[in-house]
Protein backbone atom coordinates (compact mmCIF):
# COMPACT_ATOMS: atom_id res chain seq x y z
CA UNK A 1 0.00 0.00 0.00
CA UNK A 2 2.61 2.11 0.94
CA UNK A 3 4.10 1.86 -2.98
CA UNK A 4 1.06 2.39 -4.59
CA UNK A 5 0.66 5.80 -1.94
CA UNK A 6 4.08 6.72 -3.21
CA UNK A 7 3.46 6.15 -6.81
CA UNK A 8 -0.01 8.57 -6.64
CA UNK A 9 1.98 11.48 -4.62
CA UNK A 10 5.15 10.81 -7.09
CA UNK A 11 2.80 11.62 -10.37
CA UNK A 12 0.61 14.02 -9.06
CA UNK A 13 3.17 16.00 -7.28
CA UNK A 14 5.18 15.97 -10.73
CA UNK A 15 2.49 16.44 -13.40
CA UNK A 16 -0.75 17.67 -11.59
CA UNK A 17 -1.49 21.90 -11.28
CA UNK A 18 -2.61 22.71 -8.07
CA UNK A 19 -5.79 24.72 -8.63
CA UNK A 20 -5.69 27.08 -5.62
CA UNK A 21 -9.22 28.33 -6.31
CA UNK A 22 -13.07 26.71 -7.96
CA UNK A 23 -12.32 27.51 -11.47
CA UNK A 24 -14.25 28.86 -13.80
CA UNK A 25 -15.73 26.23 -16.48
CA UNK A 26 -13.29 28.42 -19.09
CA UNK A 27 -10.64 27.44 -16.85
CA UNK A 28 -9.30 24.11 -17.54
CA UNK A 29 -8.10 21.39 -15.24
CA UNK A 30 -5.82 18.47 -16.86
CA UNK A 31 -7.82 16.05 -14.73
CA UNK A 32 -10.68 16.25 -16.69
CA UNK A 33 -9.45 15.69 -20.19
CA UNK A 34 -9.85 17.46 -23.63
CA UNK A 35 -13.07 15.59 -23.95
CA UNK A 36 -15.14 17.08 -20.71
CA UNK A 37 -14.41 20.33 -22.22
CA UNK A 38 -15.68 19.66 -25.83
CA UNK A 39 -18.95 17.98 -24.15
CA UNK A 40 -19.45 20.87 -22.45
CA UNK A 41 -19.05 23.34 -25.58
CA UNK A 42 -21.93 21.20 -27.27
CA UNK A 43 -24.26 21.57 -24.19
CA UNK A 44 -23.77 18.27 -22.55
CA UNK A 45 -25.98 18.25 -19.47
CA UNK A 46 -28.24 15.66 -17.37
CA UNK A 47 -27.42 11.96 -18.50
CA UNK A 48 -24.83 13.37 -21.30
CA UNK A 49 -22.62 14.97 -18.39
CA UNK A 50 -22.80 12.59 -15.86
CA UNK A 51 -21.96 9.65 -18.27
CA UNK A 52 -18.75 11.79 -18.95
CA UNK A 53 -17.97 12.52 -15.28
CA UNK A 54 -18.11 8.93 -14.95
CA UNK A 55 -15.71 8.05 -17.99
CA UNK A 56 -13.62 10.50 -16.07
CA UNK A 57 -13.85 9.07 -12.18
CA UNK A 58 -13.54 5.67 -13.06
CA UNK A 59 -10.57 5.42 -15.97
CA UNK A 60 -7.18 5.48 -15.89
CA UNK A 61 -5.41 8.91 -16.38
CA UNK A 62 -2.18 9.50 -18.34
CA UNK A 63 -0.56 12.94 -17.52
CA UNK A 64 0.79 14.59 -20.08
CA UNK A 65 3.38 17.69 -19.38
CA UNK A 66 1.51 21.05 -20.28
CA UNK A 67 -1.61 19.13 -21.82
CA UNK A 68 -5.19 17.44 -20.80
CA UNK A 69 -4.90 13.86 -19.54
CA UNK A 70 -5.32 11.19 -21.77
CA UNK A 71 -8.53 9.06 -20.37
CA UNK A 72 -8.62 5.54 -21.39
CA UNK A 73 -9.50 2.07 -19.78
CA UNK A 74 -5.43 1.14 -20.34
CA UNK A 75 -2.65 2.81 -19.13
CA UNK A 76 1.08 2.02 -18.54
CA UNK A 77 4.08 4.27 -17.65
CA UNK A 78 5.22 6.73 -16.36
CA UNK A 79 2.68 9.44 -15.41
CA UNK A 80 -0.26 6.87 -15.03
CA UNK A 81 -2.73 6.86 -12.26
CA UNK A 82 -6.42 6.25 -11.39
CA UNK A 83 -8.77 6.40 -8.42
CA UNK A 84 -7.36 4.02 -5.80
CA UNK A 85 -8.69 1.69 -3.04
CA UNK A 86 -6.36 3.45 -0.06
CA UNK A 87 -8.05 0.63 2.45
CA UNK A 88 -10.38 1.86 4.97
CA UNK A 89 -7.44 1.90 7.81
CA UNK A 90 -5.04 3.73 5.75
CA UNK A 91 -7.71 6.52 4.58
CA UNK A 92 -8.90 6.94 8.09
CA UNK A 93 -4.64 7.41 9.43
CA UNK A 94 -4.77 9.71 6.35
CA UNK A 95 -7.79 11.76 7.35
CA UNK A 96 -7.14 11.89 11.20
CA UNK A 97 -2.89 11.65 11.59
CA UNK A 98 -2.25 13.81 8.64
CA UNK A 99 -4.51 15.53 6.95
CA UNK A 100 -7.12 16.98 9.88
CA UNK A 101 -4.51 16.80 12.42
CA UNK A 102 -3.66 20.20 14.35
CA UNK A 103 -2.79 21.48 17.33
CA UNK A 104 -4.20 24.17 19.37
CA UNK A 105 -2.11 25.51 22.87
CA UNK A 106 0.49 22.53 22.58
CA UNK A 107 -2.12 19.31 22.07
CA UNK A 108 -2.93 17.77 19.32
CA UNK A 109 -6.41 18.31 17.99
CA UNK A 110 -8.81 17.16 15.17
CA UNK A 111 -11.98 18.75 14.00
CA UNK A 112 -15.77 17.88 14.82
CA UNK A 113 -17.73 18.56 11.62
CA UNK A 114 -21.09 17.98 13.38
CA UNK A 115 -20.33 19.33 15.96
CA UNK A 116 -18.53 22.27 14.92
CA UNK A 117 -15.35 22.47 17.38
CA UNK A 118 -12.24 20.71 17.80
CA UNK A 119 -11.39 18.14 20.22
CA UNK A 120 -7.96 18.23 22.03
CA UNK A 121 -5.65 15.18 23.15
CA UNK A 122 -7.01 15.53 26.59
CA UNK A 123 -10.65 14.27 25.54
CA UNK A 124 -9.40 11.12 24.39
CA UNK A 125 -7.30 9.72 27.18
CA UNK A 126 -4.57 7.33 26.41
CA UNK A 127 -5.49 7.19 22.63
CA UNK A 128 -5.43 10.58 21.41
CA UNK A 129 -4.62 12.04 18.21
CA UNK A 130 -1.55 12.03 16.93
CA UNK A 131 0.78 12.00 13.44
CA UNK A 132 0.21 8.74 11.53
CA UNK A 133 -2.78 7.65 13.99
CA UNK A 134 -6.17 6.85 14.21
CA UNK A 135 -7.54 8.43 17.60
CA UNK A 136 -9.87 6.03 20.00
CA UNK A 137 -13.07 6.16 17.46
CA UNK A 138 -15.40 6.02 20.78
CA UNK A 139 -14.62 9.69 21.07
CA UNK A 140 -14.16 10.88 17.31
CA UNK A 141 -15.46 8.87 14.68
CA UNK A 142 -14.99 8.58 10.78
CA UNK A 143 -18.52 9.58 9.16
CA UNK A 144 -19.64 7.87 5.92
CA UNK A 145 -21.40 11.37 4.76
CA UNK A 146 -22.81 8.25 2.13
CA UNK A 147 -24.14 5.96 4.37
CA UNK A 148 -22.51 2.22 3.89
CA UNK A 149 -26.04 0.80 4.51
CA UNK A 150 -26.49 2.49 0.68
CA UNK A 151 -23.63 2.18 -1.30
CA UNK A 152 -23.95 0.38 -4.17
CA UNK A 153 -23.58 -3.36 -4.72
CA UNK A 154 -22.26 -2.68 -8.15
CA UNK A 155 -18.81 -1.33 -7.22
CA UNK A 156 -16.12 -2.44 -4.98
CA UNK A 157 -17.36 -2.01 -1.48
CA UNK A 158 -13.89 -1.19 0.12
CA UNK A 159 -13.51 1.75 -2.84
CA UNK A 160 -16.70 3.16 -1.66
CA UNK A 161 -15.92 2.70 1.98
CA UNK A 162 -12.59 4.22 1.83
CA UNK A 163 -13.13 6.71 -0.49
CA UNK A 164 -11.88 10.24 0.99
CA UNK A 165 -13.98 12.27 -0.71
CA UNK A 166 -17.25 11.51 1.33
CA UNK A 167 -15.15 10.99 5.05
CA UNK A 168 -15.12 13.67 7.59
CA UNK A 169 -13.80 13.40 11.20
CA UNK A 170 -17.08 13.41 13.84
CA UNK A 171 -17.97 12.69 17.13
CA UNK A 172 -18.70 9.56 17.79
CA UNK A 173 -22.32 9.67 19.22
CA UNK A 174 -23.39 12.20 16.47
CA UNK A 175 -22.52 9.54 14.43
CA UNK A 176 -24.38 7.16 15.66
CA UNK A 177 -27.51 9.61 15.62
CA UNK A 178 -27.29 10.78 12.35
CA UNK A 179 -26.62 6.86 11.02
CA UNK A 180 -28.44 6.47 7.45
CA UNK A 181 -30.98 8.69 7.89
CA UNK A 182 -31.02 11.20 5.25
CA UNK A 183 -29.83 15.06 5.36
CA UNK A 184 -32.49 17.69 5.54
CA UNK A 185 -33.40 20.79 7.43
CA UNK A 186 -35.27 20.31 10.87
CA UNK A 187 -38.67 22.04 11.89
CA UNK A 188 -40.06 19.93 15.11
CA UNK A 189 -36.99 18.42 16.87
CA UNK A 190 -37.53 14.94 18.05
CA UNK A 191 -34.04 14.36 19.68
CA UNK A 192 -31.94 16.43 21.89
CA UNK A 193 -28.42 16.77 20.82
CA UNK A 194 -25.10 17.05 22.96
CA UNK A 195 -24.16 19.84 20.08
CA UNK A 196 -26.98 22.22 19.09
CA UNK A 197 -25.39 23.58 16.02
CA UNK A 198 -26.47 20.39 14.56
CA UNK A 199 -30.10 18.65 14.47
CA UNK A 200 -32.77 15.77 13.95
CA UNK A 201 -35.84 15.57 13.46
CA UNK A 202 -38.85 16.27 11.08
CA UNK A 203 -38.83 18.29 8.56
CA UNK A 204 -41.34 20.89 7.50
CA UNK A 205 -43.08 18.47 4.70
CA UNK A 206 -43.03 15.63 7.05
CA UNK A 207 -42.05 12.02 6.53
CA UNK A 208 -39.01 10.57 8.05
CA UNK A 209 -36.54 12.31 10.56
CA UNK A 210 -33.50 13.88 9.12
CA UNK A 211 -30.53 14.98 10.23
CA UNK A 212 -29.12 18.62 10.17
CA UNK A 213 -25.52 19.65 10.18
CA UNK A 214 -23.74 22.38 10.48
CA UNK A 215 -24.35 25.09 8.00
CA UNK A 216 -20.25 25.53 7.82
CA UNK A 217 -20.58 22.00 6.92
CA UNK A 218 -23.71 22.01 4.40
CA UNK A 219 -22.29 22.45 1.44
CA UNK A 220 -19.45 19.85 1.66
CA UNK A 221 -22.39 17.70 2.64
CA UNK A 222 -24.37 18.59 -0.53
CA UNK A 223 -21.03 18.24 -3.13
CA UNK A 224 -19.94 15.07 -1.56
CA UNK A 225 -22.99 13.27 -1.69
CA UNK A 226 -23.10 14.69 -5.67
CA UNK A 227 -19.75 13.20 -6.21
CA UNK A 228 -20.65 9.70 -4.57
CA UNK A 229 -24.23 9.58 -6.86
CA UNK A 230 -22.49 10.48 -10.02
CA UNK A 231 -19.25 8.06 -9.03
CA UNK A 232 -21.13 4.97 -8.01
CA UNK A 233 -24.01 5.61 -10.13
CA UNK A 234 -26.22 5.87 -6.95
CA UNK A 235 -29.78 7.60 -6.43
CA UNK A 236 -30.56 10.54 -4.41
CA UNK A 237 -34.36 11.36 -3.14
CA UNK A 238 -36.03 13.97 -4.39
CA UNK A 239 -36.44 15.13 -1.16
CA UNK A 240 -32.99 15.36 -0.01
CA UNK A 241 -31.98 16.52 -3.35
CA UNK A 242 -33.78 19.77 -3.03
CA UNK A 243 -31.88 20.52 0.19
CA UNK A 244 -28.09 19.67 -0.85
CA UNK A 245 -28.68 21.81 -3.86
CA UNK A 246 -29.92 24.75 -1.67
CA UNK A 247 -26.99 23.96 0.54
CA UNK A 248 -24.66 23.92 -2.20
CA UNK A 249 -25.57 27.68 -2.95
CA UNK A 250 -26.01 28.60 0.76
CA UNK A 251 -22.65 27.21 1.82
CA UNK A 252 -20.00 27.65 -1.64
CA UNK A 253 -16.52 26.01 -1.84
CA UNK A 254 -14.17 27.87 0.25
CA UNK A 255 -10.60 27.62 0.64
CA UNK A 256 -10.71 24.24 2.87
CA UNK A 257 -12.46 22.74 0.39
CA UNK A 258 -10.48 23.13 -2.70
CA UNK A 259 -7.59 22.27 -0.58
CA UNK A 260 -9.08 19.30 0.81
CA UNK A 261 -10.20 18.18 -2.70
CA UNK A 262 -6.11 18.87 -4.20
CA UNK A 263 -4.60 17.22 -0.97
CA UNK A 264 -7.25 13.95 -1.77
CA UNK A 265 -6.04 14.32 -5.29
CA UNK A 266 -2.45 13.45 -4.58
CA UNK A 267 -3.28 10.39 -2.60
CA UNK A 268 -5.93 8.80 -3.81
CA UNK A 269 -5.70 9.81 -7.55
CA UNK A 270 -9.53 11.49 -8.27
CA UNK A 271 -11.19 14.58 -8.06
CA UNK A 272 -14.70 15.75 -6.98
CA UNK A 273 -16.06 17.45 -9.89
CA UNK A 274 -18.24 19.59 -8.04
CA UNK A 275 -15.97 21.70 -5.79
CA UNK A 276 -13.80 22.09 -9.06
CA UNK A 277 -16.69 23.32 -10.89
CA UNK A 278 -19.41 24.04 -9.02
CA UNK A 279 -21.90 25.30 -11.56
CA UNK A 280 -22.19 21.67 -13.00
CA UNK A 281 -25.23 20.95 -10.62
CA UNK A 282 -26.82 23.54 -12.15
CA UNK A 283 -26.30 21.22 -15.67
CA UNK A 284 -27.81 17.99 -14.16
CA UNK A 285 -31.50 17.81 -13.19
CA UNK A 286 -31.29 14.88 -11.01
CA UNK A 287 -29.28 13.28 -9.31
Amino acid sequence: MKAVLSSVLLVCSIFFAIVGQAAPLSQGIPYYGEEFYQDLGKGAQNDVLIGRLQIILRSKHKQVPNAYDQISNACNGAGCYEHISLGYDSARVWLMGTYYLTEINGEYALPDVYCGNYKTASQFGSNGPGPDRYPDGNILNTEHTWPQSRFSGEFNGQMQKSDLHHLYPTDNQMNAIRGNYEFGEVARDTKKLKCPVSRFGKPAEGGNDVFEPPMAHKGNVARALFYFSVHYNLHISPRQEAYLRKWHKEDPVDDEEIRRNDEIMKVQGNRNPFVDYPELVDLINKF
